[in-house]
């Protein structure tokens, strides 16, 4: 079986167009360029599979005590998120407790190659930093502890333990001894301890940053030594909420080998809203992926491992280090030397994923497995604000602006689709062709008020953008809703504007399935025409309609249902991200100046003559003569003072440079004819 891709993610990198070979679940050969494949995957990228290396449970499954059907439900769903490895994590318990878990998990191993061994994160941990372990089962690591570790048999790959604690140092050297790695967490440990603990083999560490001693610029404790000594790869949670987004760039710009972990617990997977209990007490799934207390407390992570991605991604780590983070460097730490990477030998672990990051279809030892799973519609409500009309309103105002930052965090993973779109619609308005935009209710309204906004600040022509809102103009100001439903009507308003194969139209709605919006694709591109679908939801009719899908998974509304909220918030940021970049790649605009902006009024007259200024140097003078002599067109100001030239001259070489100040500026005309 071969597969082709448009780019592949080999484990630290990215590559151009290539393919990957596999027989009998292995990958046996890396082709790049165009080959004949038994696939062809059409968008996106082909990577390895994810690799989570601290996972105590997800999908209503506690990974410490998983009967042989949950185990089932736990690997299906992890790989259907693109997971296909994963290190089950069992918390601190009484060592017997522990070695029954360790016999389940051995059980497990043997019918599911995606499980790695068994993770234990205790009973050796300090009491200060313990967080959720329970005081009464913790212990020291003498040797009869150690020795019961061993004791359960080859299936414990990882311990993490406190260095810090009496016998710590001896009892790592004969966990290395007998093949197990350490991790170093729940620690109040200063700088040397940690570094005597790596020089004893510990060779990771577990949620830097969680439940350790802290980083100061005097004493950088357990997080400076992990993110500094090479010995040690350090894990974070990377849910953006155990550790803030700008910790998560920072430590990942300093320490490219750190390794992304969820740490989830059972709630993970399932909807926002689902309770279950863990450590004793109930928790319930917040909508930022975390699980809470009922007094609103942190108790866990409820993130999968693709979502971390896509999350550290939305913090400003770059999609190959984030990816790497998941797949080879997880691979190295646990020596992994057949996973993690795209690589021939390896065990043909792959994914299929889109440009914003969403699994599409993932192969586990090379045999297809059931697509992603969803995530939460816009319709959702969410049962932990059951209570929302009773609180205070600080409280309802920053509910509504925590939902935002999961809108912004969702707008920045759909960020390489939305400039795939640019760059296609540039091309087609370059090529002489026009915009289209097309929505009902508030995705219509925004789609119109974007074009109509973009003639007098980028100085565009009437008719290059054409905004279609079911029930017409009027339901502009008054809502149309039945409108939506008319597949008919946005048929005939392209036929109505000669929408033809030249011409492209962006399609938007929260659903992704309004039939107004559908209709319209579908026929624009039967024409032809370029097509695109900005939508809320993952998995639509629009986005498989469209030719290149922006996908803004913003969740569940704060009120169920009312997308004018997140989903419209993303859509008008996503809509003047599309089209400034399509203006700026049209010439109409000079570094961050406006220059074919209409200066139709006082205000924008002065701010035309700010803008020559600016560019130029010249004085108010200068620049108001200039501006006067060609009709207030501030780049044919600039470029009269810049090049001495008279208006006409000026005019003519801003024609021949296609309306760009920059190319005019250096002579360089566009040809637009045969040679």
């Amino acid at each position: 079986m071969i597969i082709s891709a448009p780019r592949l993610f080999l484990g630290e990198n990215f590559t151009p167009p290539g393919a990957v070979a596999v027989e009998n679940g292995r990958i046996t050969r890396i082709i790049f360029g165009d080959v004949e494949a038994d696939i062809h995957l059409t968008h996106g990228f082909l990577a390895p599979g994810l690799i989570d290396l601290h996972n105590n449970g997800a999908f209503g499954v506690d990974c410490a005590s998983a009967t042989p059907e949950e185990w089932d439900i736990f690997i299906s769903g992890l790989a259907a998120r693109g997971v296909t490895s994963v290190l089950p994590t069992a918390i601190t318990a009484p060592l017997a407790d522990l070695a029954a878990t360790a016999q389940r998990t051995k059980a497990a191993q043997a019918r599911h190659g995606a499980i790695l061994g068994l993770h234990l994160e205790g009973p050796f941990l300090a009491p200060s930093k313990r967080g959720a372990h329970l005081a009464e089962f913790l212990r020291l690591p003498d040797d009869a502890a150690i020795a019961e570790v061993l004791e359960m048999g080859g299936v414990v790959r990882l311990v993490t333990l406190a260095p810090e604690l009496p016998g710590a140092l001896a009892a790592i050297a004969k966990l290395r001894a007998a093949g197990i790695a350490v991790a170093l967490g729940h620690t109040d440990a200063d700088a040397p301890t940690m570094r005597n603990a790596a020089a004893a083999g510990a060779t990771l560490v577990t949620h830097v940053f969680n439940a350790q001693s802290p980083l100061h610029h005097r004493a950088p404790g357990a997080p400076g030594v992990a993110l500094t000594d090479p010995r040690l790869s350090p894990c974070l949670i990377a849910d953006g909420v155990h550790v803030a987004p700008e910790l998560l760039a920072i430590a990942f710009a300093a320490c490219p080998r750190a390794i992304a972990v969820t740490d989830s617990i059972r709630i993970a997977g399932l909807e926002p809203g689902a309770v279950r209990e863990f450590g004793g007490a109930p928790v319930t799934l917040g909508h930022q992926g975390v699980g809470l207390r009922a007094d609103g407390t942190i108790a866990g992570a409820g993130i999968t491992l693709d979502e971390g991605v896509r999350r550290l991604i939305a913090a400003g780590v770059t999609p190959a280090l984030a990816l790497a983070a998941a797949t080879s460097r997880p691979a190295q730490a646990l020596n992994l030397p057949d996973r993690g990477t795209l690589t021939p030998g390896a065990r043909a672990d792959l994914v299929w994923f889109s440009d914003d990051l969403h699994p599409l279809r993932v192969w586990t030892a090379g045999v297809t497995h059931s697509t992603a799973t969803k995530p939460r519609g816009t319709e959702t409500a969410r049962p932990e604000l059951a209570n929302l009309d009773e609180r205070g309103t600080l409280e309802i105002v920053q509910t509504f602006l925590t939902q935002e930052q999961a809108a912004q965090r969702a707008l920045a993973t759909a960020a390489p689709a939305l400039a795939r779109l640019a760059n296609a619609v540039a091309a087609k308005l370059q090529a002489g062709g026009r915009l289209f935009y097309a929505g009902a209710g508030t995705s219509g309204r925004l789609g119109f008020l974007d074009a109509v906004e973009c003639g007098p600040t980028f100085g565009i022509e009437d008719g290059l953008i054409i905004p279609l809102l079911a029930g017409g103009t009027e339901a502009f100001i008054k809502a149309a809703e039945g409108a939506e439903d008319d597949e008919q009507a946005a048929i005939t308003a392209l036929t109505t504007h000669h929408f033809g194969a030249g011409d492209a139209l962006v399609g938007i709605a929260a659903s992704g399935s309004t039939p107004y919006t559908l209709a319209a694709i579908r026929h624009a591109r039967a024409l032809g025409g370029l097509t695109g679908a900005i939508v809320n939801n993952a998995g639509t009719p629009m986005a498989e309609a469209a030719e290149i899908a922006v996908p803004i998974v913003t969740g569940a509304e704060v009120i169920a249902g009312s997308t004018r909220l997140s989903a419209g918030s993303s859509q008008k940021i996503a809509l003047n991200t599309l089209s400034s970049t399509v203006m700026i790649r049209l010439g109409k605009t000079y570094g961050p100046y406006m220059v074919d902006m209409r200066a139709t009024n006082a205000k924008l007259r002065r701010r035309a003559l700010a803008m020559v200024q600016q560019i130029t140097g010249a004085n108010e003078y200068d620049g108001t003569l200039a501006l006067t002599a060609c009709g207030m067109h501030v780049k044919c100001a600039a470029l009269m003072i810049l090049r001495h030239l008279p208006a006409e001259q000026a005019q003519a070489r801003l024609a021949a440079a296609n309306g760009s100040l920059r190319r005019a500026l250096h002579n360089q005309e566009v040809n637009t004819g045969p040679a």
